[in-house]
């Protein structure tokens, strides 16, 4: 299906119904029309700008029935192109990148990864290759963690972190260790996430030298590994650790992880907590108590 003058023309209307029509419609249109739409989005006429990028979300989103996959084909590779082009301002590049996660395929992977190296628009890059599914975007992200400029190295380690790349483990592991404390907190939050147990020794970063958030952020991610490791030592001792610390919302998901482990030695762990001076604390250990205790005479 070629350009729609008609269509754009009504996109550049000044009559706002008019305008809205054509937008409200795009779904029916060939992507053919992304180009110039993009184009519009530019617009220094701030009402069709707005129509031309409602277009191009509304034509977007409607590629997703069963029956559009050569049209969600022909859409990703027009977003593609925008999105790579220097002819479009960053604003509507980044736009297209956006609707680019809903609808990318392997195609988009290589370009949109080539961005990674581009610091107006890495961010959006990043953004776009985490959503598009397949083993070629986590290969392409895999490859760019060691390869992008290291103030983004921590972006790139969170989005292999969202996506649970297993590959990425080994990667995260080392970058705990790096003395940049940014870069060593979202390496942590990507191996909790990831979950998977390594071969060798490995350690969180220490709290000294964190932020108040930073700590927080390690605690987490040490209880998320702990939460995907089942009745392993190291993840009852990330529990004892956080039962261990003075805030009762760590004693409460150390309780919780031990509770969900269930046996007679998380018990005993549990077990002092029943008479803790904090209420919240008491309560749930109560019901990881009582919920140990149901399950053990369940088996019986």
């Amino acid at each position: 299906m070629p350009t729609n003058s008609e269509y754009l023309a009504k996109i550049r209307s000044d009559n706002r119904d008019t305008r809205f029509e054509a937008w409200r419609t795009s779904g029916g249109e060939s992507a053919d029309n992304l180009p110039e739409l993009a184009k519009l989005a530019a617009s220094s006429n701030p009402s069709v700008a707005k129509a031309a990028r409602e277009a191009m979300t509304t034509m977007t989103h409607s590629v997703g029935k069963p029956d559009s996959e050569e049209k969600q084909r022909a859409v990703a590779a027009q977003l593609t192109a925008i999105a790579t082009s220097r002819d479009y301002p960053l604003d509507i590049r980044a736009h297209a990148l956006r609707l680019l996660s809903l609808v990318g395929g392997v195609e988009s992977v290589t370009p949109v990864a080539k961005l990674l190296a581009d610091a107006d628009i890495r961010e959006e890059a990043i953004f776009c290759l985490e959503r598009i599914p397949g083993k070629e975007s986590e290969s392409a992200m895999l490859q760019a963690a060691t390869q992008v400029a290291p103030e983004f190295r921590p972006r790139v380690l969170a989005a292999l972190g969202h996506r649970r790349v297993a590959g990425a483990a080994s990667l995260a592991m080392r970058e705990m260790r790096s003395t940049n404390k940014e870069e060593a907190v979202m390496a942590a939050r990507a191996f909790g996430r990831i979950g998977q147990r390594p071969a060798g020794p490995f350690a969180f970063p220490a709290n000294a030298g964190l932020t108040s958030w930073q700590s927080v952020e390690v605690m987490d991610s040490q209880l998320r590994y702990a939460d995907s490791q089942g009745n392993a030592p190291a993840a009852i001792q990330i529990y004892k650790t956080a039962l261990a610390r003075s805030e009762p919302h760590w004693q409460c998901a150390g309780i919780v992880g031990l509770a969900r482990i269930g046996t007679p030695e998380t018990a005993a762990l549990i077990y002092p907590l029943l008479k803790s001076p904090n209420r919240t604390v008491r309560i749930t250990a109560g019901k990881a108590w009582r919920s140990i205790a149901d399950a053990q005479a369940a088996r019986v």
